[in-house]
């Protein structure tokens, strides 16, 4: 095991070449559009430690994780990635370390410009482009706000879900629009009669 301390930078043996899913569009505006990126780019992983367990396909970072795929970070106290293991007996092993899965826990804080989500833990199926997260989420976009149990985000559609939770409810906190001020008209002349 590495020692704790040192920065370690995954890249090329972590690639997300699962799930062909076409390059994002212009970002969107409103809740979620954000999130809406390329699940295809490359993952780069930056952990104080980790932790290959080679027969069970798992690499676990730990300390002060930060992962990155284009404009998208997700950080968070330990990342456990499922890749794909060595097919055996075939001439191609294209696919070989490439990440499936990844599971964050403990102050999780996913980013993505103005966007940001915050929970207690998040999953993040990288064939599918798809988010969960869980625990006390918090969406933020700007002065806008929502919060609920659990939050689902298509990362190719930008299409999220929150949901309340057993007996919880969904709470939106949205800024007003600010206001443009009018246009200054000038005074309008008054006739003068004339005789």
């Amino acid at each position: 095991m590495l020692a704790r301390g040192l920065r370690l930078i995954a890249l090329a043996a972590l690639i997300a070449a699962a799930g062909a899913a076409a390059p994002a569009a212009a970002q969107q505006k409103g809740p979620f559009g954000g999130f809406k990126h390329d699940s295809t780019a490359a993952i780069e992983i930056v952990a104080d430690a980790l932790e290959v367990r080679q027969s069970e396909s798992l690499a676990i970072f730990t300390g002060e994780v930060v992962a990155g795929q284009g404009t998208l970070r997700l950080s968070a106290d330990r990342l456990t990635v499922t890749y794909a293991a060595e097919k055996i007996g075939t001439a191609s092993n294209t696919d070989t370390g490439a990440i499936q899965h990844m599971r964050a826990e403990g102050n999780v804080f996913l980013s993505n410009g103005s966007e940001t989500a915050q929970g207690v833990w998040a999953e993040y199926d990288v064939a599918s482009g798809v988010i969960r997260m869980g625990g006390d989420v918090v969406l933020t976009q700007g002065d806008n706000a929502i919060s609920g149990e659990t939050l689902v985000i298509d990362l190719n559609t930008g299409i999220g879900r929150i949901e309340g939770g057993t007996g919880g409810r969904v709470k939106s906190v949205f800024a007003p629009a600010a206001e443009t001020p009018a246009a200054e008209t000038p005074a309008a002349e008054t006739p003068t009669a004339e005789n």
